[in-house]
This record gives C-alpha cells, sequence and structure tokens, in this order.
C-alpha cells in the first residue's frame, strides 16, 4: 500500500470528503487528490498534520512498520483464513499496522502530558 493508499483509506475511515479534510490541513482539495494518488509530494509539516488528524504515526503514512519497543500487543491472525486472496491478508495485515500506529501515538500523547 503506498501512502497515497494509506491517506485515502484513512479518510475513509473516518468518513471524511477530500474537500473536508483539505480545510482541516489548509490545502486545496486538489493536493489532496493528488497525494491519494501519489502524483504529489508530501511537505513534512502537512505529513505531521495528516498524522495527528488520523491520530497515527508520520511512520505508518510513509508505510514503516511501526515498532513498538517491548511494548506487548497481540495483533495477529488467528483463525482459517483459506478462502481468502492474498489482497484480503495483505488488507487485514495492513489494518492491523493502522492499529499498531494508532495505539503508538496514543501512548506517545499520553507520555507528553
Amino acid at each position: 500500500m503506498t501512502k497515497g493508499q494509506r491517506i485515502a483509506e484513512m479518510r475513509k475511515r473516518k468518513n471524511e470528503s477530500q474537500n473536508a479534510l483539505s480545510k482541516v490541513l489548509h490545502v486545496s482539495p486538489s493536493t489532496i487528490g493528488m497525494w491519494e494518488t501519489d502524483q504529489r509530494a508530501i511537505k513534512d509539516e502537512d505529513l505531521s498534520k495528516l498524522a495527528d488528524h488520523f491520530g497515527v504515526t508520520t511512520d505508518y503514512i510513509l508505510g514503516r512498520k511501526v515498532d513498538l519497543g517491548n511494548v506487548p500487543v497481540a495483533a495477529h491472525i488467528d483463525g482459517d483464513f483459506e478462502d481468502l486472496t492474498d489482497e484480503e491478508l495483505q488488507e487485514i495485515n495492513d489494518y492491523i499496522e493502522f492499529k499498531k500506529a494508532q495505539f503508538k501515538k496514543r501512548k506517545e500523547n499520553e507520555n507528553k502530558d
């Protein structure tokens, strides 16, 4: 999954339009569209704003594995998934990474307080 696809997925999970997200980030709706299709680079400042807005780490948006250090988190696939396609399994793994990124961001914010 590309960073643009991650942005689009998070926006859709939040049931937010490109126009609404553009207002929050103070960019044009076409910029959001170009980010989501990987046609435009994302400035560091905008990357941080996206991470804060969606409650994830910048590493998650960039496609890096989320390192939780020595924090134990149960995030695995359990069950019979023989009927799932490779793409469906990847979606599950992507969602696990998304939840790990949210957890890490929340813990980082708690430690700041």
